[in-house]
């Protein structure tokens, strides 16, 4: 009898000391300073961003540089938004507003045209990285999907594209 008495007690100083550590760990999350999802100056893009400042300037000033940067005329920019919105818009999440189609395909367009990095394109348009890094592909997927009948590929390039596919699938 004594035995399980000491037995108790011990799992019982367990259990509180336990208690102790659990209820500090606790209490230390909720003291720690939150994460922020959205960085400051990126949350700005939509007043102080490349496509809310200087391309806007450029389309309503100077057409001639704005297609220098866009590499098509305003209406023809309007044009391919209109096509490719449908396919590259998101919906906005409780958490965050999702990123306009117009502002995804500025930020492409300024991409094919410069070659910029995607970490020079973050900090002009104010958009983060892997946000660029995964919408630049899905745009290119929609502007070629909208322009592809306008695409001529001679029948000896069709050839060896499948050529190439087919020996490197069958030599795998």
């Amino acid at each position: 009898m004594a035995t399980s008495t000491v037995v108790r007690t011990s799992i019982q100083k367990c259990i509180l000391i336990i208690c102790g550590e659990l209820a500090e760990i606790i209490s230390d999350e909720m003291t720690k300073e939150k994460r922020c999802w959205v960085k400051k100056w990126l949350s700005r893009r939509e007043s102080h961003g490349t496509s809310a400042t200087l391309l806007r300037e450029l389309a309503n000033e100077d057409l001639s540089e704005y297609k220098n940067c866009m590499r098509m005329s305003k209406q023809q920019f309007e044009i391919l938004l209109k096509q490719i919105s449908p396919k590259v818009t998101k919906s906005d999440t409780i958490m965050r507003a999702a990123i306009p189609a117009r502002i995804k395909l500025k930020i492409t367009l300024s991409y094919l045209a410069t070659g910029n990095s995607y970490r020079t394109l973050q900090r002009l348009f104010r958009v983060s990285r892997p946000a660029i890094s995964k919408f630049i592909p899905e745009v290119y997927d929609a502007i070629y999907e909208t322009v592809k009948e306008y695409i001529k590929v001679r029948e000896n390039v069709k050839t060896i594209i499948f050529l190439t596919f087919f020996i490197a699938t069958n030599n795998s």
